[in-house]
Parts: C-alpha cells; sequence; structure tokens
C-alpha cells in the first residue's frame, strides 16, 4: 500500500515537472481544452491619446474537460502576467502557476486546517486569490510587477 502511494506521489509530481508553466512565462498548454483568444488595450487616465487602443494585452480563454474555464492575460512578448480560473473542478495549479506555484503551496502550510476553503498570498512577486468548494472553485493570480501599464486588476475574470 505504501508503494503504492509513493508510485501515485512520484507520478503526480513527474507530471507538473512535464507540464508547461504559466505565470511568468509561457501559456499554459491544456490538452483537450477548446481556446479562445482576445485582444485588449489597458486603459490609462495618463494614457488617453491614440495609442490607448493598441492591444497591449491578450486574453486566452480555455474551456477544460470538467468545464472549468481558464483565462490567461498575455503580454505583446507573449509572457502570462496573470491567470484565473472558475468551474467545478480546480485546473492543475502546477501547470497554471508555473514557479509561483510553491509561495501558494508554502503558506497553505502554514494555514491552519479548519476553514481552508480560501487562501491568500500578497507577496512583491505574486498574488494569489483562490476559494471554493466542492464544484464551485474559483480564483486568480498575477505578477504586480509584469502588469501592463494602465492595468487594472479588478477586471481579471
Amino acid at each position: 500500500m505504501r508503494r503504492a502511494i509513493t508510485l501515485m506521489l512520484f507520478l503526480s509530481l513527474l507530471q507538473g515537472a512535464l507540464a508547461w508553466a504559466a505565470l511568468g512565462s509561457a501559456p499554459s498548454n491544456f490538452d483537450g481544452a477548446t481556446t479562445t483568444q482576445t485582444k485588449m488595450a489597458a486603459r490609462s487616465l495618463a494614457a488617453a491619446t491614440a495609442n490607448a487602443t493598441t492591444a497591449v494585452y491578450t486574453v486566452s480563454q480555455s474551456t477544460l474537460d470538467s468545464g472549468t474555464i481558464v483565462r490567461e492575460y498575455t503580454d505583446a512578448n507573449g509572457v502570462v502576467f496573470a491567470v484565473s480560473w472558475n468551474g467545478p473542478t480546480l485546473p492543475d495549479l502546477r501547470t497554471l502557476l508555473g514557479d509561483k506555484f510553491t509561495a501558494m503551496t508554502s503558506n497553505a502550510e502554514k494555514r491552519p486546517k479548519a476553514g481552508h476553503s480560501q487562501l491568500a498570498v500578497n507577496q512583491s512577486d505574486v498574488v494569489i486569490v483562490s476559494n471554493g468548494h466542492m464544484r464551485a472553485f474559483a480564483g486568480q493570480a498575477w505578477i504586480p510587477s509584469a502588469l501592463p501599464a494602465g492595468f487594472d486588476t479588478s477586471t481579471i475574470e
């Protein structure tokens, strides 16, 4: 029994290592997911010129087989600066958060076990907000230093 648990843990870690990283790097590759992209312009009060309509980031929306919707916000260089998820199951957060996943897990370890349906991480290099319960999970994460000028984090869906 112990060998089976060790093998399952090893395989899940191996899967995470082979997955594409997202937050802070290239967009994720969700096998079998339906993806759409929308180019957006960040609006800034200081940038009320013709340049304000230039696309400065792209939102890619993927619908996973489970029905969960994942959105990745990518800057003009193709780097993901924010992600969000909403649906009946959690997406593979190791894939979605990339190297920022360790910030989430280390903060989760410090919390008391009771009432663990919400997690908030607010660090200088990453902000992660995740909450939910069975069949209703939602969350978002972003890298504050990578946000495009004029981007409002309240617009992350």
